[in-house]
């Protein structure tokens, strides 16, 4: 204690900061969450144009991703203008805003414990380097949480220092406004701050001692009625987050028996995770109403609270640390039910700050009542700084990239609905369709609807939207509404996923009508105006003999990508693009049309041909596959023997096919006949690659590409 009285508050505190910023560092260099970032972040109309003052306007007045939230929206768009939208900003800015917020916290601390350096610096660490923490700094989204709690550790300096005994009334008065301002600018981050009168109330108690624990009864509505501008403010953002919530459809309908009943459980799980921080990932799963977790629950907040009661005259920071704990969360500990958590990590916030300077206070108490535990205790303290920071570096790395995050969160929590879609949209990324289509499957049997539609996608692509038909009632029996109805909610992707799918599906059943109105709707939802979407509008329109109503989407396309879709068989390319992109079974099905209407057309139908000889088996359970060899030397033959002097490319594209279909005795003279063609054109390159596949065809190989 004696070297850190060395240096003065102000040292400790930077020091503090750095270390804190130090260890969320490489945080700087990770990319977007899959969770919710698109919804605040890189989705956003509101941030993705940076800092304007139409900007600042729709930050104030709209409502976004169920929130209102201004000066989270501006702290976005600073960083989208810094950065152009890349991540690195966005980090930086929660790394900061969380890094002065624990020096912050160490300030307070020292003012609160009468100044014990040692006391103070270590609370500071642990609240800081909790790995619980790093929901809220790693996960841009949870800006709300650093950029508000930042705030509201201003309003308690400020609150602190206004009763101190020394301030006078006109310097008390200016600190209580400050402190009141910190409220307002808090709640336009996260409305979460409303508690922060009721943790005024607890600093009256200990450590200002404007009154007792005993005292508290008679001095409680005293304490209150004083507090009123901030009660005002409390009430306000209690409607605001009531509001936007109900209105995106977040609250749900619980009976409030099962919502007392969970209490305790919730406080219990709180606890398990401060004292035993494991699986720690976003997406926690709702825990069982169970009867022992009830009882137990229930016996540790009665229990402790007795217990430290008994000693509120003897440890009077005993009892505030933890009813600053059970006060703080109580809000969010499942009184009301709203959004796909009821147990969230971020939620400790600010609760963990009272409990971890409880908690350094006992063992400081125990280390000053016996002066032999006074090295163990300090040793141990350490060794509990340094697992925290280690187990902090580790979580963080779960929280670097898309595909680490989404396999992280669907390890840990496969009975949650969307960690299953994360885990398949990770799998699909990777190519692991299987895996993907078992993580969706498992996640659409909950009902989970983003997971039902990503499994429809998935099913589409391998070419077998009728399996999507014939699902999509089924499955909207067992959510109890229509699919579409959830639609408004979504963000574009998932409005454009949804239409897309959905518009596959009726046009797999050539209902035209409602195929071009879903597709039409996803090609709002759609940016690229190059892109699949859009080539499934242009189809349904044609084989729908509208082909006037797509007139607008032909010409964006034509400029994107220098396809002119004129009728329909000029959209050839962008099945052909499709197939490339893994979608063979739903590709092969234009393919399959394309050659019944245009049977004469040999070029395309020798190209088709080569697609399917060639293709490069990738494991998948691609519709009618086992068809495609027999199909391919069909068109292959088909081509050739339409076309007078067939080239080079028709034989060797015959050569293929056979081979492909085992026949290869008969692929290599189809080969040597594409070889003299080569010969007397000159083509050398051809030539080479002609004399590859030849050597494959003698060894009984196909050619693959």
């Amino acid at each position: 204690m004696e070297l850190l009285a060395k240096k003065p508050a102000w040292f400790w505190c930077v020091a503090v900061a750095v270390a804190v910023f130090l260890v969320y560092a490489p945080t700087l260099g990770h990319d977007f969450s899959l969770m919710d970032d698109a919804y605040f972040v890189t989705e956003n109309p509101v941030v993705q144009g940076g800092l304007t003052l139409a900007g600042v306007k729709a930050a104030f007045t709209g409502v976004y991703a169920s929130y209102w939230a201004p000066l989270l929206w501006l702290s976005f768009m600073v960083d989208q203008t810094v950065s152009g939208g890349a991540p690195w900003s966005f980090h930086l800015t929660n790394v900061v805003l969380f890094a002065l917020s624990a020096g912050l916290l160490f300030l307070l601390a020292v003012s609160w414990t009468g100044g014990r350096l040692g006391v103070s610096l270590a609370a500071a660490l642990l609240w800081a380097l909790h790995p619980i923490r790093v929901e809220s700094v790693a996960w841009i989204t949870e800006r709300k949480d650093v950029l508000s709690g930042i705030f509201f550790l201003l309003g308690l300096w400020c609150y602190t220092r206004a009763r101190s005994r020394v301030a006078s009334s006109v310097r008390r008065g200016v600190l209580l406004g400050f402190a009141w301002f910190s409220m307002l600018l808090g709640g336009m981050a996260k409305q979460v701050i409303f508690v922060m009168p009721a943790a005024f109330v607890l600093l009256d108690v200990w450590p200002l001692q404007r009154t007792s624990w005993d005292r508290l009864g008679r001095d409680l509505w005293r304490l209150i009625a004083e507090k009123w501008a901030f009660w005002l403010l409390t009430a306000i953002f209690l409607i605001v987050a009531y509001g936007t919530q109900s209105e995106g459809g977040a609250i749900m309908t619980i009976p409030l028996t099962l919502r007392l009943q969970m209490l305790p459980v919730h406080y219990l799980f709180y606890l398990e995770k401060t004292f035993w921080p494991t699986t720690l990932a976003p997406l926690q799963a709702d825990l069982p109403p169970e009867i022992w977790r009830v009882t137990v629950g229930v016996v540790i907040l009665i229990g402790l609270t007795g217990v430290l009661w008994e000693l509120r005259k003897k440890s009077p920071w005993a009892l505030w640390g933890w009813l600053w704990f059970v006060g703080l969360i109580f809000p969010l500990s499942g009184l009301i039910w709203a959004g796909s958590e009821r147990v969230a990590l971020r939620f400790l916030y600010l609760p963990h700050i009272g409990l971890s300077l409880a908690l350094l206070m006992a063992l400081n108490a125990v280390a000053q009542r016996r002066p032999a535990l006074h090295a163990l205790v300090r040793g141990g303290v350490a060794v509990v700084l340094l697992f925290a920071a280690g187990a902090t570096l580790r979580t963080q790395n779960y929280w670097r990239d898309p595909n680490a995050f989404g396999l992280w969160i669907y390890e840990c929590h496969p009975e949650q609905g969307g960690a299953c879609a994360m885990g398949g949209d990770t799998y699909l990324a990777g190519g692991a369709w299987d895996l993907a289509l078992d993580a969706y499957a498992k996640g659409a049997a909950m009902p989970d609807r983003h997971c039902f539609i990503r499994q429809c996608s998935v099913w589409n692509q391998l070419g077998y939207p009728e399996r999507t038909a014939q699902a999509w009632p089924e499955f909207e029996r067992a959510l109890g509404k229509p699919l579409a109805e959830f639609a408004p909610w979504e963000r574009p992707t998932e409005r454009e996923l949804f239409w897309r799918v959905r518009g596959q599906a009726l046009l797999a059943l050539r209902d035209y009508p409602a195929a071009i109105a879903a597709l039409r709707e996803a090609v709002r939802w759609e940016p690229d105006p190059g892109s699949f979407t859009v080539a499934e509008y242009l189809r349904a329109c044609h084989e729908a003999d509208r082909p006037e109503e797509a007139g607008a989407a032909a010409v964006a396309m034509a400029k994107a990508t220098g396809i002119d879709v004129r009728e329909w068989k000029d959209l050839l390319p962008c099945y052909v693009e499709f197939w490339k992109t893994g979608a063979r079974g739903y590709a092969y099905r234009f393919f399959e049309a394309y050659a019944e209407r245009f049977p004469d057309d040999s070029m395309p139908l020798s190209f088709l041909a080569w697609l399917l000889a060639t293709a490069e088996p990738d494991g998948r359970d691609h519709a009618r596959q086992e068809e495609w060899p027999q199909t391919a030397l069909h068109w292959a033959e088909q081509a050739l023997d339409q076309t007078q002097n067939p080239p080079a490319n028709m034989w060797l594209t015959l050569a293929a096919a056979r081979a492909n279909a085992g026949h290869f005795s008969e692929a290599v003279p189809a080969a040597e006949k594409a070889r003299e063609l080569a010969k007397d054109n000159g083509d050398n390159a051809l030539l080479e690659v002609i004399e590859k596949q030849i050597m494959n065809y003698r060894l009984g190989l196909a050619w693959r590409e």
